[in-house]
């Protein structure tokens, strides 16, 4: 295996897992575990507009990651 894809796989798997990480902190959010919200001081009318851009963040990363995985 050349340096080339073990650097592509590398960084793909660490992409996916920012991705993931992400929506997971987008549905922690949402939910407002662990009082998240206000620690993070983000006023109830934005955590929409928030949760939606750390989604779409996330599952944009994830599929990166997972097309760098699987290049051939």
């Amino acid at each position: 295996m050349s340096v080339r894809r073990k650097a592509s796989i590398v960084v793909g798997l660490a992409q996916s897992m920012i991705g993931a990480f992400a929506t997971v902190f987008a549905y922690i959010l949402y939910h407002n575990f662990f009082g998240i919200q206000s620690v993070l001081n983000v006023p109830q009318k934005d955590v929409l507009l928030y949760m939606l851009v750390l989604i779409v963040f996330g599952l944009l990363s994830i599929i990166s990651g997972l097309f760098l995985v699987n290049e051939q």
